[in-house]
């Protein structure tokens, strides 16, 4: 049986250091940093472990790793809801440095193991990318070495997932959040496994190698570099012979003058072509004669993938930072969609060519389909980050802009951090306000409303958000209200506002939540809005959730109103 392993991050299991034993604080046990009943110990399998009995209801928690507010993970509360009092045992991994916050750091509890998310659930039962399942992937660790196991067989062709804690997205496995890519032969069982101590998600299959994806290279700026991403580590000297490679569709006949094995993954090779791609057409690429590290030739049946190749201007207008922060070094623009990424300086970089104040890149996207089906819209979250250093915004701004499978190019045209000249707004503008409040309503007579300073909400009249499917609500009593609200044509484009239930207003004693309208994706008229904020209702509440910072420091006094809200897409 051949092995295909993915190392996401090794070495993470660190000794134990000097410092306060980690801890759960959460709304069990009053949010207590100093309970000594709360601190974890540490399992010989590298696993920081907790067992205590919670009372029923609804359960807030957090992870702190140490005795201090601000080394807490993951940034959201975790939630679950107890039907009677039961023990409830809590798994952590403290990341490669203990004392320290980087992003590394995990929890889960035992009535939420890790499940197996991505585009195979639909072909176990479930639904695809599902994160809430409970049922169809769910992880096991009957020997309790801190490796979670599930196996299955899983129809032929070729799929890609993530492992998923507590069932919700807040803790992102692997770390840079790349998704893992595996073949199934359809006969033989599938095993994924997660070590939680050194964070290495491993899948072992015995279908043959395949072609997983083709795509743009590098930062996305050259049509002409390309990459072949296959299934397994695969052999060099078959990988780097460029007649193995054909690449059809386009104006004019094009050649692979170079395949090379990438140095640090195996399983990617880098091709270069002649003459360049051109945007607005559909491309196949066809790989045969490659062959795995063991001999195994790349199966005849998943040797080839399509992608249509859509190209976008991106234009950046930073007269307003130029002018409070000076001409930035440089500018580079970050996404969500290959090949765009989070990694600071490694996207492509915007230039200012004209010296006018705005920074233009042309990047190329590689619209992936089946072969011999079509490529569809898809929605392409980006910001920009000046000098390697200073992003967009606060937490998760974005702007977005949606691929448009029938046309060759478009231009996405934005200001820093939504920011133009004008403080009215030059169009209507369309809000979709949801809140979660999974506390007991009477739908008869509770009123949840959303109030701020801009018409049409104000202090005073109730805009009342509904949970019945209506009104811009999705899904029925799912404990998220909405409200769909439209600020008309010169309006002030800054708006402040805050939750309240039965006229009682949320952390009245914190500022206001901060939202700036976006007359560029958020109008009406052109519908590429509304758009979307997702609150918790009362977050500053210690009794329900904590923040970032401990209450009444001065950092959550400043940013509580603007950090806690999440520009979303329009679905």
């Amino acid at each position: 049986m051949r092995t295909f392993a993915v190392a996401i991050l090794v070495a993470l299991l660190a000794a134990p250091v000097a410092l306060a034993a980690p801890s759960i604080v959460g709304s069990f046990q009053g949010w207590d940093l100093a309970d000594p009943a709360s601190e974890l110990t540490l399992q010989g399998n590298g696993v920081w472990t907790l067992t205590t009995t919670v009372l029923a209801g609804a359960t807030n928690y957090k992870a702190v790793d140490g005795d201090a507010w601000g080394l807490d993970f993951p940034g959201s509360d975790q939630i679950f809801n107890l039907a009677s009092d039961d023990d409830v045992t809590w798994y952590v991994n403290l990341g490669a440095t203990v004392g320290t916050k980087e992003g590394d750091e995990y929890v889960f509890h035992h009535m939420n193991p890790p499940i197996v998310c991505g585009d195979l659930m639909s072909e176990l039962g479930g639904a695809d990318w599902d994160q809430t399942d409970t049922v169809t992937t769910v992880m096991s660790d009957g020997d309790d070495d801190g490796v979670w196991v599930f196996q299955s067989v899983i129809p032929s062709g070729s799929y890609a997932f993530k492992i998923v804690l507590n069932n919700n997205w807040d803790q992102n496995t692997p770390p840079g959040g790349n998704n893992i890519v595996f073949v199934s032969d359809g006969t033989t069982p599938v095993t994924f496994s997660y070590d939680m101590a050194t964070n290495t998600t491993e899948v072992v299959s015995s279908a043959p190698p395949a072609v997983i994806d083709a795509r743009i290279d590098g930062d996305g700026t050259d049509a002409s570099l390309c990459a072949i991403q296959f299934s397994d580590d695969m052999d060099q000297t078959t990988a780097e012979t460029e007649a193995n490679y054909a690449v059809t569709g386009g104006p004019g006949a094009i050649t692979v003058t170079d395949a090379t094995l990438d140095a640090t993954d195996g399983g990617i090779v880098h091709l270069t072509l002649s003459p360049a791609l051109t945007e607005g057409y559909d491309y196949q690429f066809v790989v045969t004669g490659v062959t795995d590290e063991g001999g195994t030739p790349v199966g005849p049946s998943n040797n080839d993938d399509c992608f249509y190749l859509h190209m976008v201007t991106f234009e950046l207008n930073m007269h307003l930072y130029i002018d409070i922060n000076g001409v930035p070094t440089s500018v580079h623009i970050q996404g969500d969609t290959y090949p765009l990424t989070w990694d600071q300086c490694a996207g492509a970089e915007s230039s200012d060519g004209d010296v006018d104040s705005t920074y233009v890149v042309d990047e190329y996207f590689s619209m992936g389909y089946t072969c011999g089906a079509a490529a569809e819209s898809t929605l392409v979250k980006y910001k920009y980050v000046a000098d390697c250093a200073t992003w967009e915004g606060d937490y998760d701004f974005g702007h977005y802009v949606t691929l448009d499978p029938n046309a060759a190019s478009q231009t996405a045209t934005v200001w820093w951090e939504d920011m133009a000249p004008s403080d009215n707004i030059t169009c209507d503008v369309g809000v979709l306000f949801q809140m979660v409040f999974s506390d007991s309503v009477n739908v008869l007579t509770d009123v949840i409303a959303v109030h701020g300073t801009i018409a049409p909400l104000d202090w005073v009249t109730d805009t009342v958000l509904v949970d019945d499917g209506t009104n811009g609500d999705i899904v029925a009593d799912d404990d998220i209200y909405t409200a769909l609200v439209t600020f008309p044509t010169g309006s002030y484009r800054y708006l402040e506002y805050k939750y309240a239930f039965n006229d009682t207003f949320e952390c009245d004693t914190y500022p206001n939540r901060a939202l700036t309208l976006d007359d560029i994706d958020g109008c009406v008229a052109t519908r590429v809005g509304p758009m979307e904020v997702m609150d918790l209702w009362d977050w500053c509440d210690t009794v329900t959730s904590v923040p970032d910072d401990p209450p009444g420091t001065t950092t959550v006094i400043e940013s509580w109103g603007v950090i806690k809200a999440r520009y979303l897409p329009n679905r």
